[in-house]
């Protein structure tokens, strides 16, 4: 697998997909800054240009240190910026990396100093600034986005308004709080308006105003210890898809665990482990992975690969203290869902989909090691 440059990427461990109109409560904005670590937060969102078909992806957010730093006796911080781009061929993805420090970081909600956690009643309305390298703010209707010699790479959009995975704030999760780790789908499918990328090493010079874009957001104190993420749009159908399969613990404990969303305008579809069981084959070398999850009314089998010279190495996530390289990643990948719905006797299938230039990730325990 071929790697260029190294950059933040906090992996995601869920799924989600659709294009669903419901209240925009969200717990999307910051949280307050705990008084010890480890903790990280972090923003994610994936823009695909429907008429060049490339993608692009910007990350941003923090990590809080596991261990004091044992000279000045506090806990350290880590802030990184990053951007992704995909042409939408087989070429590797490209990443730049910024890395402001905590000094030129501010974050703020409503106008104001986060002294309060996000709920599932409040709009989203924040601001991620760094005074180095820019800043992305969101409120009800859009989001808008400005970053600025990112490794010589400039990027500024804005973005429609959202899409929510469900009402009152639901997500993937569900309404459940037993994960060390969180995900939060802000978006499955919002409107691009427009961007403007630059890469003042190459004197590249890309717009686009017709577009979808995927947002989401992680926080809590952990990271599996190996994860499936991958998620697709279908803008035709107004189908989408994203999920995650991994597993969650430590060297002595560890739980699989899945979170799968599937839309499409037939039907909605959400899976966990709560309400369904899944058999899964992971082929990490061969780039490809494969599912069937099963629920009392329904099943979904599905299938998603990608060429393994096109996934980009070295992307970094959270461990103890700060960020290591232990994910890869795609913008290619192709996707095939089959959905099925129990009868008496049997499942049905009431619908099949093939989604193109969709995300895969594959993280931890899950890298390929040849």
């Amino acid at each position: 697998m071929k790697g260029n440059k190294t950059s933040l990427r906090i992996c995601a461990l869920f799924i989600i997909i659709g294009f669903f109109p419901f209240t925009y409560a969200n717990p999307y904005n910051p949280h307050v800054s705990p008084t010890k670590g480890p903790f990280v937060e972090g923003w994610y969102s994936r823009i695909l240009d429907l008429e060049s078909n490339h993608s692009f992806g910007i990350l941003f957010g923090q990590v809080m240190s596991r261990d004091k730093d044992p000279f000045f006796g506090r806990y350290a911080l880590n802030n990184v910026v990053s951007l992704f781009h995909s042409r939408g061929d087989d070429s590797s993805m490209e990443v730049f990396r910024g890395s402001p420090s905590s000094d030129d970081v501010k974050v703020t909600s409503q106008g104001k100093l986060v002294t309060t956690e996000p709920d599932f009643k409040s709009s989203a309305s924040f601001e991620w600034e760094a005074k180095s390298c820019g800043f992305f703010q969101v409120d009800e209707q859009e989001t808008r986005f400005n970053f600025t010699n990112i490794d010589g790479v400039s990027f500024i959009g804005i973005l429609g308004a959202p899409n929510p995975w469900g009402p009152y704030g639901e997500g993937p999760e569900g309404w459940t709080d037993e994960y060390p780790l969180h995900w939060y789908v802000y978006s499955l499918g919002s409107e691009l308006i427009n961007y403007n990328w630059v890469n003042e090493q190459t004197g590249e010079m890309l717009r686009g105003r017709e577009g979808v874009v995927f947002q989401q957001k992680v926080w809590g104190n952990t990271f599996p210890l190996a994860w499936v993420w991958a998620q697709g749009f279908h803008w035709a159908s107004r189908s989408s898809f994203a999920l995650s399969l991994g597993v969650l613990g430590t060297a002595g404990f560890s739980k699989p665990i899945h979170l799968i969303g599937y839309r499409s305008s037939a039907i909605t579809l959400n899976f966990r482990p709560s309400n369904s069981r899944l058999r899964k084959n992971i082929n990490e070398c061969s780039g490809v992975v494969s599912a069937t999850v099963t629920s009392h009314t329904h099943q979904l089998e599905f299938e998603i690969n990608a060429p393994p010279s096109s996934f980009q190495a070295g992307l970094l996530r959270l461990n103890e203290n700060d960020f290591s390289p232990v994910c890869v990643e795609t913008y290619i990948a192709s996707a095939f869902f089959h959905v099925y719905k129990r009868t008496q006797q049997r499942y049905e299938l009431i619908e099949s989909r093939e989604f193109h230039l969709a995300a895969l990730e594959l993280g931890g325990l899950y890298v390929c090691q040849e």
